[in-house]
C-alpha cells in the first residue's frame, strides 16, 4: 500500500521548494478563515495584493465594477483604505454577494505570495471552517501528482516567527488527513513537523483555550475583535475549498472550488 506524507512548515520560509506536494495554507485567525467565508457568503473571486492602495488606483474599472477591499494595517485594524477588514463578524454582516475583492492581511495574504513566488503552484486555502473539504482535496490531489501535503502556517510578524493558532490548527487539519489518506487507501506518514502540531491537541482542552492562549488570540482582543476568536473555531461548517492561482490580468488571485471528493 502507497504512503502518504504529511508535513508542517511553521513559517512560510520553512517550505521545501524541492519537492512535489500540495501546501495547505493556514492563517486560520484570520486571512483564511476569511477567505472561506467570504466565498460562503457568494464572494465571486479574491484578488491578493501586497498594496491594496496601489491596486485599486491602477484598476479605475474595479472602482466601478463595486470591487470591495478587504485590507487591516500592521495592528490588525481596518486599512483606510479598505471597506472591510478580515474580521469574520465584520464580513458575515456585509453584503458582498457577487462582488469581487482584493485583499491584503499582515499574514495570509503574505504568505500566499511568498508560495506562489518560491515556485509552489498547488495551494489551498485552509481552516478549521473548511478542514475536512479542504485535506480531502489535497489527499486527493497530492495522490494524483505522485506527491506530498505540507500544512503551511502563515505565523506572524510578517511570517517571521510561528503562531500557536495555526499550529494547532494545522493538528486538526492533520486528523482529517490521515482520515482521508486512509479513505484512499494510502497509508498516512506523519514527518516530525507534523508529529508536533499532531500532539499539540493533547496540551489543550479544546480548540477555544488554545485560541485564546495564542498571540492572535492576544491582537484579537487588543483590538477588540474577540468575536473573532469563537468563529474561527467553528469546525466543518463549509465545503468550500478556495486555491490560488495566476490570473494575467490580475496578477494572484483566489477561486472557489466547490468539487466534493467525498461526503
Amino acid at each position: 500500500m502507497n504512503e502518504m506524507k504529511f508535513e508542517v512548515a511553521f513559517m512560510p520560509k520553512e517550505i521545501k521548494t524541492t519537492q512535489l506536494q500540495v501546501c495547505v495554507l493556514v492563517d486560520v485567525l484570520r486571512a483564511t478563515s476569511a477567505i472561506v467565508t467570504m466565498f460562503e457568503k457568494g464572494c465571486t473571486e479574491i484578488v491578493l495584493t501586497d498594496d491594496e492602495e496601489k491596486t485599486i488606483n491602477e484598476r479605475i474599472d474595479y472602482v466601478h465594477d463595486g470591487t470591495l477591499v478587504c485590507a487591516e494595517d500592521h495592528d490588525g485594524k481596518i486599512s483606510p483604505h479598505a471597506q472591510l477588514s478580515p474580521s469574520l463578524s465584520s464580513i458575515r454582516s456585509v453584503g458582498i454577494t457577487g462582488k469581487r475583492v482584493v485583499m491584503r492581511t499582515t499574514n495570509g495574504t503574505l504568505a500566499g505570495l511568498t508560495l506562489w513566488n518560491s515556485g509552489i503552484k498547488e495551494i489551498l486555502i485552509g481552516s478549521l471552517h473548511n478542514a475536512k473539504a479542504v485535506m480531502e482535496k489535497a489527499v486527493s490531489k497530492a495522490k494524483e501528482l505522485n506527491g506530498s501535503v505540507t500544512i503551511v502556517c502563515a505565523g506572524r510578524e510578517n511570517g517571521q516567527i510561528a503562531a500557536l493558532d495555526d499550529a494547532y490548527c494545522a493538528g486538526v487539519l492533520l486528523r482529517y488527513g490521515e482520515k482521508a489518506a486512509k479513505a484512499q487507501n494510502l497509508v498516512p506518514l506523519l514527518k516530525d513537523s507534523a508529529k508536533i502540531s499532531h500532539h499539540l491537541l493533547s496540551v489543550y482542552s479544546n480548540t477555544l483555550l488554545a485560541f485564546e492562549d495564542s498571540g492572535s488570540g492576544e491582537t484579537m482582543r487588543r483590538i477588540n475583535c474577540r468575536e473573532d476568536i469563537k468563529l474561527s473555531t467553528e469546525e466543518n461548517i463549509s465545503r468550500c475549498v478556495p486555491e490560488i492561482y495566476f490570473s494575467k490580468e490580475d496578477g494572484l488571485k483566489v477561486k472557489n472550488s466547490n468539487e466534493v471528493i467525498s461526503k
